[in-house]
């Protein structure tokens, strides 16, 4: 069989028409044209407060919802003209600052408890604070300087919201065409597992990390598609077609978690027939077609089918026939082909979606908003974290003591031109957990290396003013391109785009600069990573308990919500559609603090081959409901003895819960049986039993029973 065609786009095309390299390049035109504009006037110190005030701005117009961000951007502008004020008229007694710094740390850093979004509003506000603290004005020069702070933002919110208003559908289409290229190397993953060099152990942690991946990207589609009202109510065909091509998307995601194995069995009893072979390529197909239309929506254009999937599957049945006739037992292969048939059907949906014009029923967009979080900002939810143990408390006590303490060292034995770079490395560094901190730690000070010797060359090779320009502007480009995607290549342009831009200014010494700079980042990455290891520290096993609790829970009403789901009640499928995405959302957590563990210290690990265990067991257990969803939905109907199977299924997730005080009452279970049922389903309740009973002795042995 000939192997899939790939989609004919480079990465370097790809990234040029991401989301991440148009973040980019509307920060840098947003920031570096009112210093231009300025300077064209003989006014470039006012120009560069102007553009200060629209980068800090920038930090909070993460993708999202229009009124999130325009919410956000708002807020962020009201902050930083207040907090440039206030910095401004007491930077000069230092116990004054000394009092503000560690108040106003605490308290925007407890921003974080209403969401990302929320805590970049906080940092956007103690950059000003830093950066405000060695500035010493007259009272009308801060007046001044916090009025061109605040235009600076301005700006930057009229020119992004505007950009919203013009492109309404490019960010959703991003967005949506990295999901699908997510999901599509998902599926890639998992037809390597058929490949007998494979590495089955290796190609797990793989797959683990790629759910986690799925997970945040199909978070950040559902928050721009269900959160934005145009596409909701637009009745355009660009609108539906993108939910349709996301709904399809996320049911081809469970057909492709049904598929899970036991891989090293299989290689065992089909090795020699060469069948898994041609399961393989199959699967790799599947993966490039769905590449394909991935890359298609991502950079706006039509996708064009290929036969070679429909002509694959008819080959492997085939194959599959021949191996019967040969006396080998096929019912596994059977199940397997009939999913991959499922996932082939979304897939056709999704290539029609793109060239016919498709509505979503009104009734389903009412349920959209139902899969969506929904932020309140309410006192009740910060007065609640006021206590040590929540890790946003334990990490806003920690920033502001740790910034107290910098503050102080900078001011009374620091001999640097720029100290407050020591608090802004603080600041960018210092997250809520160690793992955290420590991969920031080790990004930002490589790329801070790299960077500076990468601006040295730069200012001693290129003298002429006007190269430099182009050359910083390049640079900064690069910075907030990568700055979400990959953050040690933003560090790197970064530091030369700085120091590029600090020789406009009249700084010289470009020797001097790049030393103080790195030895700046060395000193902040040393307080902070010794502070997320001895203040109040958070550490992973003291939470991943917590999080394997609620997995069996969300297991278990997904398993519930199959039992309810019928064909003609819209109220059920959104029922399963939302048990479903939180069954998602809570394996990523529970995998994501999996390997935060793994970075921290050894001997803050705890039970980690169990815990790896676990993930897999609950991994499996999704997979079986996943299997059993689509023989519900085709009609099939229990029997009261596969009923009792269920429920004992159901009580034993119920006594795993126990162990990690995760209390819940098992509801009634109503549901119509027959005297007889497949044998299809009987095999699936019978290996879901059997996972439910190794997830319970596993729960046991991980937790010690408090009884």
């Amino acid at each position: 069989m000939q192997l899939p065609i790939q989609a004919p786009i480079s990465k370097v095309k790809h990234f040029l028409l991401s989301q991440y390299f148009y973040d980019g390049l509307k920060i840098t035109f947003g920031v570096v044209s009112p210093a231009l504009i300025a300077y064209q006037f003989g006014q470039l110190e006012q120009g560069i407060t102007l553009s200060m005030g629209a980068l800090i701005v920038s930090i909070t117009d993460n993708p999202g919802p229009t009124a999130h961000k325009r919410n956000a951007m708002l807020a962020t502008n009201l902050f930083i003209f207040l907090m440039a004020l206030l910095i401004g008229f007491t930077n000069r007694n230092s116990i004054l600052l000394a009092i503000e710094i560690p108040i106003l740390c605490f308290l925007f850093s407890m921003l974080t408890v209403y969401g990302a979004r929320a805590s970049s509003v906080g940092i956007a506000a103690l950059l000003v604070m830093v950066i405000g603290i060695d500035q010493h004005l007259d009272p009308t020069g801060t007046l001044l300087h916090a009025l061109y702070l605040l235009s600076g933002g301005i700006w930057y919110f009229l020119f992004s919201m505007t950009l919203s208003q013009v492109i309404p559908y490019r960010a959703a289409e991003q967005v949506l065409g990295e999901c699908i290229l997510g999901v599509s190397e998902y599926i890639r993953m998992k037809g390597r597992n058929y490949n007998e060099k494979t590495d089955l152990e290796a190609n797990q942690k793989r797959i683990l990390e790629q759910e986690i991946l799925i997970s945040q990207q199909q978070e950040n589609v559902r928050e721009i598609l269900f959160k934005t009202r145009k596409l909701l109510k637009d009745s355009s065909a660009q609108g539906n077609r993108l939910i349709m091509t996301f709904i399809d998307l996320v049911d081809m995601y469970e057909h492709s978690m049904e598929s899970q194995q036991n891989y090293a069995e299989m290689r065992t009893e089909y090795g020699d027939s060469k069948i898994l072979v041609h399961f393989e390529n199959t699967i790799l197909n599947i993966a490039s077609e769905l590449a394909h239309i991935g890359e298609c929506i991502h950079n706006h254009t039509i996708p064009q089918k290929f036969p070679l999937t429909s002509e694959m599957l008819v080959g492997l049945k085939s194959q599959i026939d021949l191996l019967e006739k040969q006396g080998k037992n096929t019912v596994r292969l059977k199940k397997i082909l009939i999913n991959l048939r499922n996932i082939n059907l979304r897939l056709e949906q999704m290539y029609n979606y793109q060239k016919v014009q498709t509505k979503v029923p009104s009734e389903r967009k009412k349920e959209l908003n139902k899969f969506t979080s929904h932020q309140t900002f309410d006192w009740n939810a910060f007065r609640e974290n006021l206590t040590f143990k929540s890790a946003v408390f334990r990490h806003a006590f920690r920033v502001a003591l740790v910034c107290l303490c910098a503050f102080i060292f900078a001011r009374n034995f620091y001999i640097g031109q720029y100290s407050y770079w020591i608090l802004l490395t603080i600041l960018v560094i210092l997250k809520p957990g160690f793992s955290q901190t420590k991969k920031r730690n080790y990004e930002r000070i490589i790329g801070t290396v790299v960077g500076g010797l990468i601006g040295i060359g730069i200012l001693f090779l290129f003298k002429d003013s006007s190269i430099r320009f182009w050359i910083l502007l390049v640079f900064m480009l690069l910075t907030y391109s990568f700055a979400r995607l990959y953050y040690i290549v933003s560090v790197v342009f970064m530091t030369p785009f700085i120091l590029l831009m600090f020789s406009f200014i009249g700084n010289n010494n470009d020797i001097m600069l790049v030393q103080e700079r790195i030895l700046d980042t060395f000193i902040g990455a040393g307080i902070a990573s010794l502070a997320s290891y001895f203040i109040l520290p958070t550490w992973e096993s003291e939470q991943i308990r917590k999080m394997m609790g609620e997995m069996l829970l969300k297991n278990r009403n997904y398993l519930l919500s199959i039992l309810h789901y019928k064909t003609d009640q819209l109220q059920t499928q959104t029922n399963y559609r939302l048990a479903r995405k939180e069954m998602y959302v809570s394996r990523s957590n529970l995998g994501s603090a999996f390997q935060r563990m793994l970075n921290e210290p050894k001997r803050k690990r705890q039970q980690v081959n169990d815990t790896n265990k676990f993930i897999l067991l609950n991994t499996l257990f999704a997979s079986h409901i996943a299997s059993l969803s689509f023989l519900m939905k085709q009609g099939y109907m229990l029997s009261e003895q596969e009923l009792r199977e269920i429920r004992k299924s159901l009580n034993l997730l119920k006594e795993s819960m126990s162990y990690f005080n995760q209390q819940d009452s098992l509801p009634e279970i109503h549901v119509d049986v027959v005297p007889k049922t497949a044998s299809e389903i009987t095999d699936h309740l019978t290996q879901l039993t059997l996972v439910a009973s190794e997830l319970k002795k596993l729960s046991s042995k991980i937790v010690e029973p408090s009884v």
